[in-house]
């Protein structure tokens, strides 16, 4: 099961930086703007893990993984709910 979880999260990395523009890039009003809610998130772990490369930290991409892992999980979320609501 832990094999399972830890593909999943590492999976959601990719799946966040290719996600996240495609809902920018096709979502309409209200929508647009549920999609912009995980960038509050990703943003500052994505500085504070640049700032941890920079500083010779071995676990710097950790923030950045579990972030986009949450971000994922999200944005999928709202696509269930956007589907839902449009079915």
């Amino acid at each position: 099961m832990e094999t399972l979880l830890g593909l999943v999260v590492m999976a959601g990395v990719p799946a966040y930086f290719v996600v996240q523009p495609a809902t920018l890039w096709r979502w309409p009003g209200g929508w647009r703007i549920a999609a912009l809610a995980p960038l509050l998130l990703t943003v500052p772990a994505l500085v504070f893990s640049l700032f941890s490369l920079h500083d010779g930290s071995n676990l710097w991409p950790l923030t950045l993984i579990f972030a986009a892992a949450v971000g994922t999980l999200y944005l999928g979320a709202l696509w269930f709910a956007r589907r839902w609501l449009y079915a």
